[in-house]
C-alpha cells in the first residue's frame, strides 16, 4: 500500500488508496509495481526509473516537465570506541520522480518513508511544494552526517592507538570495512552535490527560483561532507598501511629468531656433518675424549655467539 502526504498547510500523512485528486501537491513512497501502474506519469519516467531504480549509484536526470533521479544511501554502522566495527552492508537504494503536482519515492523498502516521517514529525517544511519537500529529503540526508564522521574518525583514532601500542591487533576485515565504507561515502557525497546543483540550475524551470536558490545550500553542505569524508578516506589509507606495517615487522621478528636459532646451531651441524660422513677413517674418531672435546667447543661457540648477539641487542629486539 502507498504511502501518501498531502502538501495542504503541513505534510499530512493520508490514506494512500484514495485517489489522487490534484486539489493539492502530494508526496508518495511506492514500490516499483505501483509505481509502474500509475497512469498519469509519462512512459519516458518510468522506462527511466526501471533503469536506474537499482542503480547503487545516486544521480539526476532533468526532463522538461519532469526531474527524476536515483539514491544510494551508504549503511551508516555503529561505531564505537572500543575497537569494534562492524562491516558496512549493501546501501539504500530507491528513487524519484518530481514534477510541478507530485513527488513520488520509488522504494521497496522503507527507508524513504522513514526519512518522510521524521520531516513530518519535526513540523519544519515552510512551504507546501514538492521542490521545498525534495530540499528538505535532502538536508534530512545529510542533517547528522557531521558528527557520524566524527564518530567513525575517532573510532579509527582508537584503533590506531591501540595498534601503536600492540594492544589490539585490528583484523584484516576491520580495515577493509573502514577503507571500503570511507570510499562510499566520499562517493555518496560528491554525488549528492552533484545531484543539487543541477537541481540549483533548474533548467526544466519547474522550481520556483527561491526553492532553486535553496538547493545551493544542500550543494554547499555536501562539499562540506567531501571534504570531511576525504579526509576520512585519506586516514582509512594510513590506517591499512599502518596495519601492514605491523604485519611486516611481526614477520621480521620470526625471521630474527630463526636466523638466531639457526646460528646457534651451525657449529653443531658442521660438526655433526663432519663426523657423519661414511668414510672408514675419519680423523678423530678413535680418540676416546673427543666426545667432550666436542661438546666444550660446542658450549664455547655457543656462548660467544649468545655474547656476540646481546652485544648488538639483537636478542632483545627477538625477545621484544
Amino acid at each position: 500500500m502507498a504511502v501518501r502526504y498531502e502538501l495542504k498547510g503541513h505534510l499530512s500523512l493520508i490514506d494512500g488508496s484514495t485517489p489522487y485528486t490534484g486539489l493539492a501537491p502530494i508526496v508518495e513512497v511506492l514500490t516499483s509495481s505501483e509505481f509502474d501502474a500509475l497512469k498519469d506519469i509519462p512512459e519516458e519516467a518510468k522506462d527511466t526509473l526501471r533503469g536506474i531504480e537499482k542503480a547503487e549509484s545516486s544521480f539526476i536526470e532533468v526532463f522538461s516537465d519532469f526531474t527524476l533521479g536515483s539514491f544510494a544511501v551508504p549503511a551508516k554502522p555503529d561505531v564505537s570506541l572500543n575497537g569494534n566495527f562492524t562491516v558496512p552492508s549493501d546501501p539504500d537504494l530507491f528513487a524519484f520522480y518530481m514534477d510541478r503536482e507530485r513527488l513520488e519515492f520509488v522504494d521497496d523498502g522503507n527507508f524513504a518513508a522513514s526519512i518522510l516521517t521524521e520531516i513530518g514529525k519535526s513540523g519544519i517544511m515552510r512551504r507546501m511544494t514538492t521542490g521545498h519537500c525534495l530540499y528538505m529529503f535532502f538536508k534530512n540526508l545529510m542533517v547528522a552526517d557531521l558528527i557520524w564522521l566524527g564518530r567513525l574518525e575517532d573510532s579509527m583514532e582508537s584503533m590506531e592507538e591501540e595498534m601503536l601500542d600492540n594492544q589490539g591487533k585490528g583484523s584484516t576485515a576491520e580495515i577493509m570495512g573502514y577503507r571500503r565504507l570511507s570510499m562510499r561515502l566520499l562517493t555518496y557525497y560528491q554525488q549528492l552535490a552533484s545531484m543539487a546543483s543541477m537541481l540549483a540550475d533548474n533548467e526544466n524551470k519547474i522550481l520556483p527560483k527561491e526553492e532553486a536558490d535553496a538547493f545551493d545550500h544542500v550543494s554547499s553542505l555536501a562539499d562540506r561532507l567531501v571534504d570531511r569524508a576525504e579526509t576520512v578516506n585519506e586516514y582509512s589509507g594510513q590506517l591499512r598501511e599502518l596495519y601492514q606495517t605491523r604485519i611486516d615487522l611481526r614477520q621480521n621478528a620470526i625471521m630474527q629468531i630463526l636466523t638466531v636459532v639457526t646460528v646457534l646451531f651451525a657449529p653443531l651441524t658442521l660438526i655433526t656433518g663432519w663426523f657423519g660422513m661414511n668414510l672408514n677413517v675419519i680423523p678423530g674418531t678413535e680418540w676416546k675424549p673427543m666426545w667432550m672435546l666436542l661438546i666444550v667447543l660446542f658450549a664455547v661457540s655457543t656462548i660467544a655467539l649468545l655474547a656476540v648477539f646481546q652485544r648488538r641487542n639483537f636478542l632483545k629486539k627477538v625477545i621484544k
